[in-house]
Order: structure tokens, then sequence, then C-alpha cells
């Protein structure tokens, strides 16, 4: 099925965001990504507001959905494995999102609006404690392992490299970041203490 012109607007300003960062974000740009005149992005859009919003809401990743995802790997590989898998969908969705959040809240005409990467500044870290706490309940975890901090230090840590990538303009692809997911997941596995292998250390846990 033919791509509409109103799908391929929104796929270029989110390839500009990708290239050239917010500050690059301009009609002029996002035209000739597409292979449009500017005159012709009005005919979707009232104006560029409403076709970033239009972007952030449909080209950014849908937090529930992760959210969801990462509550459902319960049980799936090691611990240890599904950390590593979960910190780079993370990564990839914090990268998709924070620069249309920053973007948003630097301007006053958008700060106010609902959208879905504002929503998951809770969401995120809440989903990734109900994933070790559901590894818990099947004893892979101990029992009186910090979960909590452990997922807000996961999440947060991803999002602070995005943060990072987003105000210096760059651009990060998660092959790149290996050392920083890797780092993430060793950490989570001395705070959990977990093995190698991803199981419970009974050592440690007896221990504890």
């Amino acid at each position: 099925m033919p791509q509409s012109t109103r799908d391929r607007i929104l796929d270029a300003a989110a390839a500009v965001v990708v290239r050239a960062g917010t500050k690059g974000l301009t009609t002029k740009a996002i035209a000739a990504e597409a292979g449009l005149t500017e005159p012709a992005l009005y005919t979707y859009f009232e104006n560029k507001d409403a076709l970033c919003v239009a972007t952030a809401s449909e080209r950014v990743p849908c937090p529930e959905e992760l959210a969801d995802r990462i509550r459902a790997r319960v049980g799936e590989e090691t611990v240890l494995d599904t950390l590593r898998d979960l910190a780079v969908d993370l990564l990839r969705y914090y990268l998709a999102s924070v620069p249309f959040e920053m973007m948003f809240w630097a301007d006053p005409r958008l700060r106010e609006i609902d959208r879905g990467p504002a929503r998951a500044q809770g969401l995120l870290p809440g989903a990734v404690d109900d994933y070790l706490r559901g590894e818990q309940q099947r004893g892979r975890i101990p029992t009186d392992a910090p979960t909590r901090a452990v997922a807000h230090g996961i999440v947060g840590a991803l999002f602070r490299q995005a943060f990072i990538v987003s105000f210096n303009e760059t651009t990060l692809a998660c092959e790149e970041a290996s050392p920083l997911l890797d780092e993430v997941v060793r950490l989570a596995a001395a705070a959990l203490r977990l093995a190698p292998d991803g199981l419970a250390d009974q050592g440690c846990a007896a221990a504890g």
C-alpha cells in the first residue's frame, strides 16, 4: 500500500530530528526530507506546532506498550539477559522521545499538551520494578533485593544518556552504547545479588 503524504511528512520530521536535533527541525528541512514544498506541509498540518505534536505522538513509541512488554518478560531467559534486552529497548525509546520532550518544555505553547513521552517518566521505572518483583516471586531474585531502586537506577541512567545526546545534538546508535548497557546490567546484578548466569546468588542471599 503506498505511503500517504501525511505519513511521509511525519517520517521526514522524525528523520530530521535524529539527524539534526530539534534545532534543525524546520519546515524547510522537513519539506526537503519529504520531497515536498513547504506550502504542501500546511495542507496536512495547521502549523509547525501541530506537525511537531503529531510527530511526537505518532512516531515516538508508545510508553504504555513498552511498559506492557517489559512486564511480560517475567520468566524469559535469565534475569540479566532480559535486563540487557530491556536496557536496549529503554535507550531506544528515550533516544526517540527526549528530543521532542526537550523541545516541548522549551516552548510554552507546547508545554501543556498531553503527550506520550511525558507519561513515561513514572510509568517505565514502575514497569521495570514490576518485572523484577515478578522474578522475585519466581525465586530468581533474592526476596530482599532493592527492586525499586534498581529499576529507577536503570531507567535513570538510560534517560540521562539520551538527554546528553539530545542536548549536545549528536546521535547514538545502540551498538555504540554497548559499554553503557553492559555497565547498567553489571550494576543491577550487583545490587540484586545475581550470579553471572543470572540466577540468584544463594550465598549472598543467605548472608543478607
